[in-house]
């Protein structure tokens, strides 16, 4: 759901363009954990916010890389 979240964050006058890359730039961690160089498909709700479901998805990838070049472009 990051996506949609990015989308409705800079529909927003005054969205701190930065925090949503800081938000993102967080997957980073991830890269290293259950896939390597993959985003799992979905994360609990709560800390630690462990990876579920299928350890990696093509759309989870596709949805932060969207995001990143929509902010970079911007």
């Amino acid at each position: 759901m990051i996506g949609p979240y990015v989308d409705a964050a800079l529909k927003l006058p005054g969205t701190d363009r930065r925090a949503l890359r800081d938000l993102l730039f967080e997957f980073n961690r991830h890269l290293d954990e259950a896939c390597v160089g993959q985003i799992s498909e979905v994360f609990d709700a709560d800390e630690p916010f462990l990876p579920r479901g299928c350890v990696a998805q093509a759309w989870s990838v596709a949805e932060v890389l969207r995001c990143w070049l929509k902010l970079e472009k911007g």
